[in-house]
């Protein structure tokens, strides 16, 4: 077999298996190749079976026999004595921003991560279904296989959805076979009364009825709330933090995703679970996205594996969790996540069950990585120019209109975000003397398609001390951002982010410091992974030595536009309190 050759690799169908993989098994027909002597791991029964070869046809497993057994003639062996083969690593949850997907399938090729589902919103933000069908074509035809799940694209208030998606646009996508579901849902977007809680309540059931599953989101849901949503029909969450919630969501019968990725790293936390008399396929291990910088320097789910054997959870519980679990969860397990007839070869080769260290990995019968060796290569893509110029702000117009960084009032109490964590904030309200002591901090949500509506709020705690940042690559919003000491540095920042079509900008002055450029749908960029790594570690290290002091500074502003995190949230009209949706000014 000639590496980057294969039929099936890199697409995706529901055809049955082909003739030949049929009469190849009955040997009438040549094999492909013989993957021989391995140990195998049965993910049905959880047992590690010695000297066995997988018999390889088109793409899929025709048989798995004795190795001892004689393999037709004609067949290309592949000697794997003294290695394990265990199903290719499903990514049950993730999202992409910043690294586009060239650049993401390449960094993965050696991980052995065979699939990834991975949620569509961040592209349709301000264009809807437009917006996602660029981001979706480009998943088409990789050598590794990426599904997505639809956006429900939740805003903070039915302003902040510009371009929600309809359920007529919702069948389109379902009809798609890389379409597993519907994406991540907010509970409290679903259970909204009036026309943003009925949109979503209608995707949900049409998801349902489409036979595909609904993901789920049940952050800061409890009681009554969390039966309401569940009886939706839900059937994931990857929230949980605590081994409390965790539980709480597992007997409500979803699949527990533990999250240990970019956003949050919740393994060791929730370890003692797995002390516990549990039905462990009803878990999981995901992503939740990773930041280039991590996904470089320590890797993918495959660190998640290795920190999961590190942990000692049993190698068996390990691999359902990050494969087969996986493929049953998205009704794919007749073709992923088990090393067995009929399946599509997806496989990692290892060697031993708790040394996850890929020797060699193959997707759909071809070899993607070999002994450090990467033998596969992307798919290029080509993003139309209206696909990277979507941001329609003229900067010195959006800043006259909504006017310079704002001082707190002379008079009265002025309400603020105050950063709790660098997710969570909750809404505070101070006197003139406790907004000088804090030393509030600007912070604009400004449109971003026209720059024509904005709303200058104050962050708390946030720790800047000069100069300002300005991103795009905010969460669930058609808003960018700008946090900002003086009018100039704000002017320079917004400016230079405009002119890059999206990304992030720090600048002081006249003199922008940092900055990456993210212009498709102004979330990712068309640069290499390595200069997607180095231009945000230099904002980040920029924002540090201004006095920042979060751990991951670029998510504690891009999170304060998301319904998904608690409590309190800005929009180009004002802030809004989660617990009620409220519209709130400045003037406390």
């Amino acid at each position: 077999m000639t590496p980057g050759e294969g039929r099936g690799a890199g697409t995706w169908d529901d055809a049955e298996p082909s003739e030949g993989l049929i009469r190849a098994a009955l040997g009438w027909e040549p094999l492909d190749t013989v993957v021989a002597n391995a140990t195998v791991f049965d993910s049905v029964s959880g047992e590690f079976l010695p000297e066995r070869s997988l018999w390889l046809k088109d793409g899929r497993i025709a048989r798995v026999t004795a190795a001892a057994e004689p393999a037709p003639a004609d067949a290309e062996i592949l000697d794997a004595s003294g290695l394990t083969l265990v199903p290719g690593l499903i990514d049950g949850h993730a999202h992409l921003i910043r690294l586009f997907v060239p650049e993401f399938v390449r960094a993965l090729l050696p991980t052995g991560v065979t699939s990834v589902v991975i949620e569509a919103m961040e592209y349709g933000a301000t264009g809807g279904l437009a917006g996602i069908r660029p981001f979706i074509e480009a998943l088409r035809g990789q050598p590794l296989r990426l599904f997505y799940t639809a956006p429900a694209l939740c805003g903070l208030t039915e302003e902040e959805e510009p371009a929600p998606l309809q359920p007529q646009e919702l069948d389109e996508l379902l009809a798609d076979p890389l379409c597993l579901g519907l994406g991540e849902v907010y509970w409290s977007n679903a259970l909204l009364p009036g026309p943003q809680g009925i949109r979503v309540r209608e995707l949900m059931a049409r998801t349902l009825s489409a036979g595909k599953v609904v993901e789920g989101h049940t952050a800061g849901a409890k009681g009554a709330r969390l039966d309401a949503y569940t009886a939706l029909g839900v059937s994931s969450c990857h929230e949980p933090i605590s081994v409390e919630e965790a539980l709480e969501v597992y007997r409500r019968g979803l699949l527990v995703m533990i999250r240990h990725g970019g956003i949050r790293r919740d393994l060791a936390r929730l370890r003692p679970l797995f002390d516990m008399p549990l039905d462990f396929r009803r878990f999981a291990l995901v992503t939740d996205g990773m930041d280039p910088e991590r996904l470089a320097t320590r890797g993918y789910l495959d660190q998640v594996v290795r920190e999961a054997l590190d942990l000692g959870i049993a190698p068996h519980i390990v691999y359902r969790m990050a494969s087969t679990n996986v493929a049953e969860h998205f009704r794919l397990e007749g073709r992923l996540g088990h090393l067995a007839p009929g399946r599509s070869a997806d496989m990692v080769a290892i060697s031993a069950p708790g040394e996850f260290r890929p020797v060699f990995v193959m997707v759909g019968g071809r070899l993607v990585f070999d002994r450090d060796e990467v033998l596969a290569r992307p798919r290029p893509t080509t993003v139309a120019p209206a696909f990277v110029q979507t941001l329609g702000v003229d900067p010195e117009r959006a800043l006259d209109l909504v006017g310079p960084p704002p001082f707190p009032p002379a008079a009265g109490s002025v309400r603020a975000i105050e950063h709790v964590t660098n997710l969570v904030t909750r809404e505070v309200v101070l006197t003139q003397q406790e907004a000088r002591a804090m030393d509030l901090v600007p912070v604009l949500a400004l449109e971003r398609t026209g720059g024509e509506q904005g709303f200058w709020g104050f962050l708390a705690g946030f720790g800047l001390r000069g100069g300002a940042y300005a991103t795009t690559t905010t969460w669930d919003t058609p808003d960018l951002v700008v946090v900002g000491r003086d009018e100039q540095s704000v002017r320079t920042a917004l400016g230079r982010l405009v002119e890059n079509g999206g990304g992030g900008v720090i600048a002081r002055g006249h003199h922008v410091v940092a900055e990456s450029r993210a212009p498709i749908c102004a979330v990712a960029s068309l640069d290499t992974a390595e200069r997607v790594r180095a231009d945000l570690r230099e904002l980040a290290h920029a924002l540090t030595k201004a006095g920042v002091p979060w751990e991951d500074p670029l998510l504690a502003v891009d999170t304060l536009t998301t319904p998904a995190i608690p409590h309190l949230r800005i929009t180009h009209r004002g802030y809004v309190r989660l617990k009620d949706r409220s519209l709130l000014p400045v003037e406390a």
